[in-house]
């Protein structure tokens, strides 16, 4: 009857997940920041960039090249429409700063130039705007977005910046890439390296799947002379999974990536409960040491509930919903499993090693610990292959771009944020402002130019008919309105808020990758901060359930494996990142419950130990050689915690049942 409710739970779990299903987050400032926040959002946009460096002996090829790469916005002809309707509301400052002067004999040199210039464009007819200021508006703001083209080495180079919205936009240019023949195209910029290295990820960590599956085929094989235990131990793995995103997903709006990496824990734990469950079931004591087991994890995740960075929360609630799901599903689906034949491992007498040991570990704990640094800096933490390192080389050494940063401006309004942006006066920025002027800028415009107008008209339009040119001069001009200026979903961060990008360094201005460092900062210094707490919640909860001595003696051996796999990976001069120090949990999730069988149980519960054991460490070893430098940093963190928790439990672990 237990198994019928628990089966009809499961499948109204799964449909539940489904239902709840939810997008998930790939960005990795998203892991660490809230995804509605300014800083979010600037971090994005700044990430949508791509730099296409065209490179040539023939200065030809690199312009045909670039005219048919630049491509003109999309709501570009929205934005013609206002300049053409609205002519003499926005003006160029070199414009603006003659009229205020009454200089209009070079009002008029300009214009003449603009009229009778073969590749000129005209924006307006010169019957709105005979002296084509509306034109002279859009080419004195398109020089802010020109692309640029340099001569360097007796080559011909030309950069353009693209912004990426997919990964079919990434794809699409890497086809180009390869279709061009009488240039080299680079590319560079945080899209083409986010997208080389999710691919290149999904095929490793896939890869690493088939390996680890085919290991843990081959390991079960070899002890139980069978591998029809997978099927349950691939389905406690599953429901485990389906419990931990239902229940996530009915708290969190959006799960990050990140989170997922975490819940490869389960696969570790659902194969530690059931090799249990069919080994040591008939054994006194085993449905307490299993809940313990499981409780000391869950406590260990739960600790990451009073971080105040929604990642760690989601971690927290997604693996300890699952390692229950899985302990429920251990406790009454197998209910009744037994194994034909079971296995036996060979004893190593190790003994004598002992002291080695120690001295090794300890030796390991002073050294690395006295040399440990931290590395907190996000762009440290990727490693970019050689064919796009050699991109952002030469994108430097020819151009040798500035670092963009931001400036945020509020207000009330669009109109108001404009004015404040127009109070400014900054140089080499770029901002909402560039494009369209305040109401209260557009009506001082409006009065200059029909000054103008009264002034110089009737002898510079003489292309005009006198009626038009007195149409124009006695004509006082309308006020557009800057909220509904096409542009401002590109600048506006929300409806009070704006950003100008600025490339030289402003006292208020904002660094996305700076800023996100110090929030990695503050989220290593939390999970230090937490560690000592879970350490000190996990022996009280031992030993309220086994007694101060035996928790002493479970606690051990998982505390000095954490601190050896930091300490070692110290010694090696690797700077400590936050994820190598979020191991930690996964390494005392892990340990704790080798321990707590290795103190409770039989010879038969110190084999499932083993195996257990042996097929996550070697799965985490294989994520060590991943090339995303956060995966690598997690799988060989918990790789060398669990092997050496398990080396020191053998010395330090005997429990009453130990032949």
């Amino acid at each position: 009857m237990k198994k019928w409710i628990f089966i009809i739970f499961s499948i109204i779990l799964f449909i539940s997940a489904v239902i709840s299903a939810k997008p998930v987050e790939t960005e990795l400032s998203d892991a660490f920041l809230d995804s509605s926040s300014h800083l979010s959002k600037l971090a994005k946009i700044a990430s949508k960039n791509l730099n296409i460096i065209i490179e040539s002996e023939n200065a030809d090829a690199v312009e045909s090249i670039k005219s048919e790469l630049n491509s003109p916005q999309n709501n570009f002809q929205d934005i013609a429409d206002v300049y053409r309707d609205y002519p003499a509301n926005f003006l160029s400052e070199t414009t603006e700063k003659f009229l205020k002067e009454g200089n209009y004999k070079q009002i008029e040199k300009n214009a003449l130039e603009r009229l009778y210039n073969p590749l000129g464009i005209y924006i307006a007819p010169l019957d709105k705007d005979p002296y084509l200021f509306a034109t002279d508006f859009v080419m004195s703001n398109s020089k802010l977005m020109q692309n640029e083209d340099r001569e360097f080495e007796g080559k011909y180079y030309s950069v353009i910046h693209k912004e990426i919205e997919t990964n079919k936009d990434v794809q699409k240019m890497l086809d180009i890439q390869k279709s061009v023949q009488d240039a080299k195209i680079y590319l560079a910029g945080t899209p083409i390296h986010s997208y080389i290295t999710s691919t290149k990820s999904n095929i490793e960590i896939n890869i690493i799947c088939v390996i680890s599956t085919i290991a843990l085929i081959l390991l079960c094989k070899f002890y139980f002379k069978s591998a029809k235990i997978l099927i349950h131990i691939a389905l406690s793995i599953l429901f485990g999974f389906m419990t931990g995103y239902a229940v996530s997903a009915l708290i969190f709006p959006k799960l990050h990536v990140i989170t997922f990496v975490f819940s490869t824990s389960l696969i570790g734990i659902s194969l530690d409960y059931s090799l249990h469950y069919y080994l040591t079931a008939k054994e006194k004591g085993f449905v307490k040491s299993l809940t313990a087991s499981m409780l000391t994890t869950v406590f260990a995740f739960l600790i990451l509930l009073f971080s105040d960075i929604e990642v760690l929360r989601q971690i927290a609630v997604f693996t300890s919903a699952g390692l229950i799901g899985v302990y429920l599903y251990v406790l009454i689906m197998l209910q009744g499993k037994e194994l034909k034949e079971e296995g036996r491992l060979p004893k190593l007498k190790i003994d004598k090693l002992k002291p080695y040991i120690f001295v090794f570990v300890f030796a390991v704990i002073l050294l690395g610990g006295s040399r440990m640094k931290f590395n907190d800096n996000i762009k440290n933490f990727y490693t970019p292959p050689k064919n796009l390192l050699e991109s952002e080389t030469i994108y430097k050494k020819v151009f040798n771009p500035k670092t963009p940063e931001f400036i945020i401006v509020s207000g009330n309004s669009a109109d108001d944020i404009l004015q404040k942006e127009e109070k400014l006066k900054l140089e080499n920025t770029i901002g909402l402002s560039n494009f369209i002027s305040s109401k209260a800028k557009q009506s001082k415009n409006l009065k200059l130019v029909k000054k103008l107008y009264e002034n110089n008209l009737n002898t510079y339009g003489t292309f005009l008919s006198t009626d038009k040119r007195k149409e124009l001069i006695k004509q006082t001009g309308r006020i557009y309105d800057p909220a509904d200026f096409p542009l401002n979903s590109k600048f506006m961060l929300d409806d009070k808020t704006s950003y100008i990008i600025t490339y030289n360094h402003q006292e208020n201005s904002i660094n996305p990758a700076d800023e996100i460092s110090r929030h990695l900062e503050h989220l290593r210094k939390e999970c230090i901060k937490f560690s000592p707490l879970m350490f000190v919640m996990l022996y009280l909860f031992l030993s309220f359930a086994y007694g101060i001595k035996k928790s002493a003696q479970i606690i051990i051996s998982p505390l000095l494996g954490a601190v050896f796999s930091i300490c070692l990976i110290s010694l090696f001069g690797i700077k400590i990142n936050m994820f190598h120090l979020l191991g930690l949990f996964l390494i005392i999730g892990f340990t704790l419950d080798y321990s707590i069988f290795r103190t409770n149980g039989c010879e038969k519960s110190k084999d499932a130990v083993f195996l257990s054991c042996a097929s996550t460490a070697f799965s985490f070893f294989l994520l060590s050689f991943t090339s995303f430098q956060l995966i690598s940093s997690l799988g060989m963190t918990v790789f060398l915690g669990i092997t050496a928790s398990y080396i020191l439990s053998l010395f330090m672990i005997k429990s009453k049942n130990e032949q």
